[in-house]
């Protein structure tokens, strides 16, 4: 009879746990890239990395339900509506349009965001309760003040940037303001996929400019060591906001640390897990770490001295 009854128990534990419907019994992350990008990745393994700090083993203790847009914008909503579907416990995101996305789809499952600007800078009119993340102010000041060091006689600069990206377009609206307070005259051109760099890339050399800037800007930076190479044919230099974007042959980058803005937005991510309570300014918050990556190489291929002064000041030197 004991045994009899101990089966029963067993049978009711195991349909108590299986009939709460389609949600896994383990925790479950749905993660959420735009595109296939080393910088990206870098935030994605800061983020893991946080949760294996803290104990969280993807396969062991919770689900990693890794998703990549691989650069197509459209694709975004279908993601995110698969993760809403599969009824997963948070939703990490990572870059801008994501965020953007996330913000306006999803309205139960806490997200947590990285790789982004705020949702006010990117006119997100109202912030739901269950947005988190960890955004970058984007202050260009001291980007300007780099380059004018080491190009004091710098008067024209050439900015590709893909209008249909929001980061894109606050990146650039906020470069070619600084760099206008200097008197430096920007010449843009538009650039709608990775495809059309060569064109932008020549357009900016025929039009004689000194240096090339790139924002943060996802398509771009897909296309972005086509536009080192026309660098180096041409002797001129470029610069890019998001550092760990210098490998693929800037001269220098400057800006957010990848791998930490992926670590604290784990950081994040734990404390709702742990249902730990979070204070409303402490929800979203500017990522405050900045890095210097110099590319050797690229730099004198591409005709820019660079003092020892600031070689001794890099966070890595390629």
């Amino acid at each position: 009879m004991r045994n009899y009854s101990f089966y029963v128990l067993v049978l009711t534990a195991f349909s108590l746990m299986t009939s709460c419907g389609n949600k896994p019994a383990m925790t479950t992350i749905g993660y959420i890239q735009i595109a296939q990008d080393p910088s990206l990745d870098k935030a994605r393994e800061g983020l893991l990395q946080a949760l294996r700090d803290s104990g969280y083993i993807d396969g062991a203790n919770f689900r990693f339900l890794d998703n990549n847009a691989q650069g197509d914008l459209s694709l975004i909503p279908t993601i995110l509506q698969s993760l809403i579907s599969r009824q997963v416990d948070i939703i990490v995101t990572n870059t801008t349009p994501c965020m953007i996305a996330a913000a306006q789809m999803v309205k139960e499952i806490p997200v947590v965001f990285t790789v982004s600007f705020s949702p006010q800078d990117m006119k997100v009119t109202t912030i739901p309760d269950n947005l988190y993340g960890i955004y970058d102010a984007y202050d260009v000041e001291p980007f300007v003040d780099l380059m004018l060091s080491l190009m004091p006689n710098l008067k024209k600069i050439g900015l590709p940037y893909n209008n249909a990206e929001p980061n894109a377009g606050f990146s650039s609206k906020c470069m070619i303001e600084e760099l206008s307070k200097r008197g430096i005259d920007v010449v843009t051109v538009s650039v709608n996929s990775s495809n059309d760099i060569l064109t932008a890339g020549n357009y900016l050399v025929d039009k004689n400019v000194e240096a090339i800037v790139v924002v943060a800007d996802n398509i771009v930076n897909l296309g972005q060591a086509l536009l080192a190479k026309i660098g180096a044919e041409n002797n001129i230099p470029l610069f890019v906001t998001e550092p760990m974007q210098a490998a693929k042959g800037a001269s220098i980058g400057y800006g957010v640390d990848y791998t930490d803005w992926g670590y604290e937005a784990g950081l994040k991510v734990i404390e709702i897990l742990r249902n730990r309570p979070i204070a409303e300014t402490e929800k979203i918050v500017p990522m405050k770490k900045k890095m210097l990556l110099i590319n050797q190489k690229a730099a004198k291929s591409q005709g820019l001295s660079i003092p020892d002064s600031l070689l001794k000041k890099a966070t890595i030197l390629l």
